[in-house]
């Protein structure tokens, strides 16, 4: 079985400076990012790996020391010693409106 983690924070902390306490825990752990995805300035996911276990629970504790605060959502973790892959959403709180970018219609001109 394939080590897997889903981990949810809801923060009003600034998107940029939470993105960056985010992987910044992420890369002190010992863990590194894989792919993310931003959507508008409302949400983020961080898909990340990280080494086994221990470095696994010293992330949490570093998003807990960042005031992030994490929800463990989905914990599947079989061997300890092995690598795990895992899934960070962020939910960004603020009366900011969504970042709109106007694309030009296909075919228009």
């Amino acid at each position: 079985m394939k080590n897997f983690v889903r981990i949810s924070i809801i923060t009003s902390m600034d998107r940029h400076s939470a993105i960056h306490k985010l992987s910044t825990a992420i890369s002190q752990s010992g863990g590194w990012v894989s792919d993310h995805t931003l959507l508008s300035n409302k949400a983020a996911t961080i898909n990340f790996e990280i080494d086994d276990v221990p470095a696994y629970k010293e992330l949490l504790s570093k998003l807990d020391e960042a005031t992030l605060n994490p929800s463990t959502e989905l914990e599947k973790i079989g061997n300890k010693n092995n690598a795990i892959q895992g899934q960070l959403t962020v939910t960004f709180i603020h009366d900011a409106p969504d970042l709109k970018r106007d694309i030009p219609a296909l075919g228009s001109g």
